[in-house]
């Protein structure tokens, strides 16, 4: 399973979000620019996430993107799921009833033990990111900084102007 590059940038953009001082937005031109992504890639994935109800897009001069909950309150799977065009991970073809020698189809009634395994483990990596809240991210993302991250990003956040509303 591969998930589309979209979904880190959602991730990494609600991080930002849930780690900015409460009240305050920043513009999502900025977001894009300190993850170093186009922003017109970025926009589209914020607007998967504003449609969400994940995220809260402040129009005009002092706008900006904020989170419209509290990061306790956010699972990454409501990210992923938000920002993913597929529901599903796995889509059985039953390729078990196509070739040479397939039985007729009353015998396939229910699903093989390969859809029954990767549904299991599809179930499983759900149940880890629903389980798995943007505010635990914050908090192991603080308890282990990068050295320099946080120093780099306060300067750039000051210099910038990026944050509104303080």
């Amino acid at each position: 399973m591969q998930l589309s590059e979209t979904v880190e940038w959602g991730i990494h953009a609600c991080l930002a979000l849930a780690m900015i001082p409460e009240g305050t937005r920043i513009p999502a031109k900025a977001l894009a620019e300190y993850h170093g992504i186009k922003p017109s890639y970025f926009a589209k994935a914020m607007q998967k996430l504003v449609a969400a109800g994940i995220v809260k897009s402040i129009e005009g001069r002092a706008g900006g993107l904020r989170l419209t909950k509290c990061a306790s309150d956010i699972s990454v799977l409501e990210i992923v799921l938000a920002l993913e065009e597929s529901k599903t991970f796995f889509q059985c073809r039953e390729i078990r009833q196509q070739g040479p020698c397939a039985a007729k189809s009353k015998y396939y009634s229910k699903p093989c033990n390969i859809a029954h395994l990767m549904h299991k483990a599809d179930a499983a990596w759900r149940h880890v990111l629903a389980q798995t809240s943007l505010n635990e991210l914050c908090t192991s993302a603080r308890a282990e900084p990068i050295p320099g991250v946080n120093e780099a990003t306060q300067k750039w956040l000051t210099e910038s102007g990026a944050l509104r509303g303080l």
